[in-house]
């Protein structure tokens, strides 16, 4: 059967969790977890918290899931060893750096990929293998029918959301947050602007809400998860009351142990009713049944809540354990607990001679009285002398020491030794070999495109793979001087086989010099390219990260597009060598499987510019579309470009300066190429109207 995963944000949360049929729970500590608003745990509360899952025989996952600046990774690490040596079941981790660093000094703390790390291929499994990962929290974005793919091909244990709330982007790929206000979702404090109103029609009216997708429920497929090859199921709601948690919780643990249909839709119901965003959803199980602008309810019933309140007040869920009580004459009374293979036993005062007959009956009824233990008596039984006596009070003692170290023996306490074996930088690569050079990579997404950008002045141009036919591949490089280089630049999100399939078509081809990757799943498709690029979907915001993607194979990394000044130059003062540091992009800041234009407007057949959405303020953000056969990737960009060309004097020494003009027309490529050969020859170079600087001068929490 599945393992059910229950959110806690809070400690009543996380009683309420358990006590309501979890499984396992996922929780976060007070630091490097994505729902950082959470009343989360710390301290002796953290380890009180991990003591009173395992003595219910509940496992105890923290969320270590968001990207870490380099000055936290020791601090990181040193939470990961107290996690293993208070016995904490897994860690859920994002940044890639982080993941190698456990790995390498805590190779017995098991680790779960986090969904913010994308995983929805099977390039992405070989990875978790490779690493020592022994399980993935799947992309949102994948289907039942490539989770049953993705379970053929790999032993790592693939975790799905079951119930809750949806992004509307691809997790880890969204800087919607970041870019809009500095407060970054792959930090953990994203702000959450796209539940605001939103249109691809203009301004957008009270109930237009087009980047806010109605909840996932799942209850009624629970078999299809599993008969797909889902080992758990995850509850979202880190954010939510207790009291949602507990009656989420019941509800699907009532639905996996059995629920007839009738009790199935009737629980339906008491969860819509309980909370909604207007309606629910399959999300992209059963491709694509996202539907948005769905203005729903969180105000449940009185009397809901009250229940909800009632199935965690009190020890509710007990695990089954044995006792025997040994009374002799004049030795001392013992009492044995055994559960679960766990034992304990207890010695009492000197049995007393009886003045009057004593009955097994009575003393096995002061045995079952164990109140709010975690424990009640399936089998018990009284071995007693004939004219034996133990009181009341002295039994009871011993039922609660009993109780209390049997409880304790469910603790884990690990050793908190580290490996022993120190953690060793992959060197930088030398990408450019002139030095003194400004080389340049310029992405777009046409071969009309790429051609302006070789003829202004790039030396590598990297395109999106739709939109081109071969034979253009092949007119294009005919064309090119030898030193110019042709690179494929993959999107996020490769969704599908057939897209996968398509891609590595363009790979063995042998047109192309190199690609670009922005999934770590895209690794083993480009693995046998001359060179690689890590581009900003792999989130490169440390020191360790870089190291780790070069160790990979990539030759050049471009860093987050969340670093500021002073940590960009310190990661330059580093691995400068071996960066892309960007220069001009209109930012991706969301990546879309679902197309809201073609959900609200019908498809529009569109190439690239499949229009914009505005928000409530009248920011216009427009839309790239990287359109495949199947099913379209959808990118909205942020409203303004970011800009640095004209302060390039003042920017850290790297290997490659990149210029992505995916979203920009052939007036834009050729003037900000010319403003940028300006400006490495020393020109004064104007701001670009309009622009921001991006986070370059607004560094994030």
């Amino acid at each position: 059967m599945m393992e059910l995963l229950a959110p806690a944000g809070s400690r009543e949360a996380l009683v309420a969790a358990v006590q309501n049929g979890a499984d396992a729970v996922y929780f976060g500590g007070s630091i490097l977890n994505a729902r950082r608003f959470a009343d989360n745990f710390e301290g002796e509360g953290l380890v009180n918290a991990l003591d009173y899952c395992h003595e219910r025989g509940v496992r105890a996952y923290i969320t270590l899931n968001t990207l870490v600046f380099d000055r936290e990774l020791d601090t990181a690490l040193a939470f990961a060893g107290e996690l293993y040596k208070y016995g904490a079941d897994a860690v859920l981790v994002q940044d890639l750096g982080l993941a190698a660093r456990i790995k390498n000094e805590y190779p017995s703390l098991k680790i779960h990929a986090s969904t913010q790390m994308g995983i929805h291929d099977i390039g992405g499994l070989e990875y978790c293998k490779s690493m020592g990962i022994e399980r993935a929290v799947l992309a949102r974005e994948v289907s039942l029918e490539d989770i049953r793919l993705l379970k053929t091909a790999s032993d790592i244990e693939l975790e799905a959301f079951g119930h809750g709330a949806l992004c509307m982007s691809f997790s880890g790929g969204c800087l919607y947050s970041s870019m809009a206000g500095e407060r970054s979702g792959n930090r953990g404090t994203c702000a959450q602007p796209c539940r605001k109103c939103a249109s691809v029609s203009g301004l957008p009216k009270e109930t237009d809400r087009c980047l806010s997708p109605n909840d996932i429920c799942m209850i009624e497929h629970l078999q299809a998860l599993e008969d797909a090859g889902v080992c758990c199921i995850k509850l979202e709601g880190r954010m939510k009351k207790p009291e949602y948690v507990a009656t989420v919780t019941r509800c699907y643990r009532a639905a996996l142990d059995g629920a007839d249909k009738a009790q199935i839709n009737a629980m339906k119901k008491e969860l819509y009713d309980f909370f909604n965003r207007g309606d629910f959803s399959t999300s992209h199980f059963f491709f694509d049944s996202v539907k948005t602008d769905r203005v729903g309810s969180s105000k449940p019933e009185t009397k809901a809540v009250k229940d909800a309140k009632l199935s965690f007040d009190g020890e509710q869920r007990k695990l089954p354990a044995d006792a025997l009580l040994k009374l002799r004459v004049g030795s001392p009374a013992r009492l044995d607990m055994t559960c679960r293979n766990k034992h304990v036993s207890v010695l009492g005062a000197a049995v007393q001679p009886s003045q009057k007959p004593q009955s097994e009956e009575t003393y096995l009824s002061r045995l079952a009285k164990l109140g709010d233990t975690p424990f009640c008596l399936v089998n018990s039984a009284v071995e007693m002398d004939s004219d034996c006596y133990i009181s009341a009070a002295e039994l009871n003692a011993m039922r609660r020491d009993a109780s209390s170290a049997l409880a304790e023996a469910f603790h884990i306490r690990n050793t908190s030794e580290t490996s022993g074996t120190p953690f060793v930088k992959t060197a930088p690569k030398r990408y450019s070999a002139d030095a003194r050079k400004k080389t340049v990579y310029c992405v777009v997404n046409t071969t009309y495109k790429a051609r302006i950008a070789f003829e202004n002045g790039a030396d590598t141009v990297g395109i999106v793979p739709c939109g081109f036919t071969l034979d253009e591949i092949r007119t294009l490089k005919r064309g090119l001087p030898q030193d110019k280089k042709l690179f494929l630049a993959l999107p996020n999100v490769l969704i599908t086989a057939k897209q996968r399939e398509y891609v590595k078509k363009l790979v063995d081809s042998g047109l192309f010099d190199g690609a670009e990757a922005n999934n770590i799943g895209q690794l083993t498709l480009i693995r046998d390219m001359k060179t690689k690029f890590a581009g900003i979907g792999l989130n490169a915001l440390n020191s360790y990260t870089v190291s780790e993607l070069l160790r990979l194979g990539f030759d050049a990394v471009i860093p987050s597009a969340e670093l500021a000044k002073a940590q960009l130059e310190a990661l330059a003062a580093e691995y400068g060598q071996s960066l892309i540091l960007s220069v001009h992009a209109r930012t991706p800041v969301m990546q879309f499987v679902h197309c809201p234009v073609k959900e609200h407007r019908g498809c529009q057949n569109c190439a690239h510019d499949a229009g914009a959405i505005t928000d409530e303020a009248g920011r216009v953000f427009p839309l790239d579309t990287v359109r495949f056969d199947d099913k379209c990737l959808v990118r909205m960009m942020n409203c303004r470009q970011s800009d640095l060309i004209d302060i390039l004097h003042e920017l850290p020494r790297c290997a490659v300066y990149g210029l992505d003009f995916t979203a920009a027309d052939d007036r834009t490529i050729e003037g900000r190429l010319s403003a940028f050969f300006a400006a490495v020859s020393g020109q004064r170079v104007e701001k670009l109207q309009g622009a921001t600087r991006g986070h370059y001068n607004r560094k994030i929490d």
